[in-house]
């Protein structure tokens, strides 16, 4: 069990997401960085879906009753592991009674807690993810909060997933690195030259006014070639929507699964995660890849 000593501004329980709902109206939700999130869980030597703890914007503190491996990633804190210094993807062992303490994150956006055994809370179509909008996974549907338990699953061997349960970092991943991959959207036609220029040329800030359901990024409006207002279709993770006041939305996780503004590109999936880190304030720009 995990009981939470000092709650965050921000944790919920997520995983890779739910699937095969979209035409429902529900969206994937899961982790807004999964390759870390599948590493982390390899260091423990969990299945790459297992849920962990998705932790952003303040310090906090987590006690274990139990002896168990955690692999803390993405972000950048100070903070200890029973008692250890906390350093950027990289495995402890937790005895009986010790503590996460976070003090701060110093760098990325969310930083995530992958345990042995993975967080077991209920499944909820297929998916332990916490929508908070929706008010369902996780715990309650909500972020958690002081003096909440959390149980933990039962370890298990998948072929090629090892625990290793040293205290060793891996290779780090910096967030210096500005660059995203897109490819061209559904409606890329309807943007002229010099906006395709723009959109590739600017370094975009990330807005304040922006969370799981999207990105938006501040910088030089795109604008369209004919009326921006489309009949309503299905939209994915990662679409790079420019609505009527030409300020690209990136759609995160939490996104709306439908929606009639122009999608001028869409995000490679495995540079998802790199965009998610970025703060409100850091810089974006893209960069356009041939689909093939």
């Amino acid at each position: 069990m995990i009981t939470v000593i000092t709650a965050p501004s921000y944790l919920t329980v997520q995983d890779l997401g739910r699937t095969g709902h979209r035409a429902a109206g529900v969206p994937p939700s899961g982790v807004m960085d999964p390759r870390t999130v599948r590493t982390l869980n390899r260091r423990v030597g969990n299945a790459p879906s297992a849920a962990v703890l998705e932790w952003a914007v303040s310090g906090g503190t987590l006690l274990f009753a139990a002896s168990t491996v955690i692999a803390v990633g993405g972000a950048d804190v100070d903070g200890t592991a029973a008692g250890i210094p906390l350093r950027r993807d990289t495995t402890y062992t937790m005895p009986p009674g010790s503590e996460l303490h976070v003090d701060r994150l110093t760098g990325g956006r969310f930083l995530y807690v992958a345990v042995r055994g993975g967080i077991d809370t209920p499944l909820v179509l297929g998916s332990r993810s916490t929508n908070t909008t929706a008010g369902f996974g996780g715990v309650e549907g909500r972020r958690l909060r002081r003096g909440d338990v959390l149980p933990i699953g039962a370890a298990r061997s998948h072929s090629g997933w090892t625990c290793d349960e040293s205290v060793r970092s891996a290779p780090r991943r910096g967030y210096d690195d500005v660059i995203v991959r897109i490819t061209r959207g559904p409606q890329h036609h309807m943007f002229d030259s010099a906006s395709w220029a723009t959109l590739l040329d600017t370094v975009y800030t990330v807005s304040p006014a922006s969370d799981r359901m999207g990105y938006r990024l501040d910088g030089p409006a795109l604008h369209h070639t004919a009326d921006a207002a489309l009949p309503s279709e299905p939209t994915c993770v990662g679409a790079v929507q420019i609505p009527n006041g030409g300020t690209p939305i990136v759609l995160m996780p939490d996104g709306p699964t439908m929606g009639g503004y122009p999608k001028m590109a869409v995000v490679v999936q495995a540079d998802l995660g790199l965009l998610a880190q970025r703060l409100p304030g850091a810089p974006v720009r893209f960069t356009l890849i041939d689909q093939e």
